[in-house]
């Protein structure tokens, strides 16, 4: 189900947005200091770069307050710059406005790729022997497929951020809390994000017994189950480069809208991929 409709990013974002731009300024900064003196040529990969800023309400309603983005985060990486920055976004108009972005940097090697993310991912051509890199998984939505992440873990070559929709997810599941009830749509959709029908078990059928005997109840895990389920494939799929650790962002209500989550690239790196990722998302 290519070609996922998202919020535009006049409206998209709110403090923690901020928050997740500082976790990743602080990962590029120490990712690329700590290889510097490695023979490696440094890639950074942005699978949903948007405009290269982001537009956030300020305290006055009638105002918006102007922040880097993510592209041009990694752009200002200073201690060790990324060889090549490739942007990828879906919508032209966005296109548009990276290529301004790319215009005032002239010399460097930026690639703007107007792409659905998930064929563009899929079709990387690199000497990953020669290249390593950070790539950023930063959806509207439910966009980010498992067949993506299988093809990006086989790489062992990009330390990867990954927003995994906590809240998209969790309006697409029925109110009647029974998988069954879920659309077909919705159900296809929840099966590319977890690359099976493991999502089904957030609901468990579960035995209790009481006075009257044993009845058999359905068991909601809630948002802890959905993580649970997603972080366990991540973890057989990345195995040791996962790191459990993640960060949670929620709304003014303290609902949880996203977990950020990492995995290392280059299995030679993991200890340390994982001690700065680690540091980064306790401390800041």
């Amino acid at each position: 189900m290519r070609g996922f409709i998202a919020e535009p990013a006049a409206t998209y974002g709110g403090p923690w947005t901020l928050k997740k731009l500082q976790i990743l300024r602080a990962y590029l900064d120490a990712y690329t200091t700590a290889l510097k003196n490695q023979p490696f040529r440094l890639v950074y990969i942005d699978a949903f770069a948007g405009t290269g800023s982001v537009n956030l309400p300020a305290q006055d309603p009638d105002i918006r307050a102007f922040h880097d983005g993510s592209a041009a985060i990694a752009l200002d990486v200073q201690d060790k710059r990324f060889d090549r920055l490739i942007f990828v976004e879906q919508d032209r108009a966005r296109c548009q406005e990276l290529a301004r972005l790319q215009d005032s940097h002239v010399g460097r090697d930026i690639r703007i790729e107007n792409s659905e993310a998930n064929q563009y991912l899929c079709s990387l051509q690199e000497d990953w022997h020669e290249w390593r890199g950070v790539l950023f998984l930063d959806p509207f939505a439910t966009q980010v497929e498992w067949s993506t992440l299988k093809e990006i873990a086989a790489l062992n070559a990009l330390d990867t951020w990954i927003l995994f929709p906590v809240a998209a997810i969790t309006r697409m599941l029925p109110t009647s809390k029974r998988p069954d009830d879920i659309s077909d749509q919705w159900a296809q959709r929840l099966t590319s994000v977890f690359g099976d029908e493991g999502w089904r078990e957030l609901y468990q059928q579960a035995r209790q017994g009481n006075l009257f005997g044993t009845v058999e109840h359905e068991r909601d895990q809630g948002v802890d189950g959905l993580l649970g389920i997603y972080k366990a494939k991540l973890a057989s799929l990345f195995e040791d480069r996962f790191l459990k650790q993640s960060r949670p962002f929620k709304n003014s209500k303290k609902s949880t809208l996203f977990e950020l989550l990492f995995c290392v690239g280059n299995p030679k790196g993991t200890a340390t991929a994982k001690r700065i990722a680690g540091h980064i998302l306790k401390h800041l």
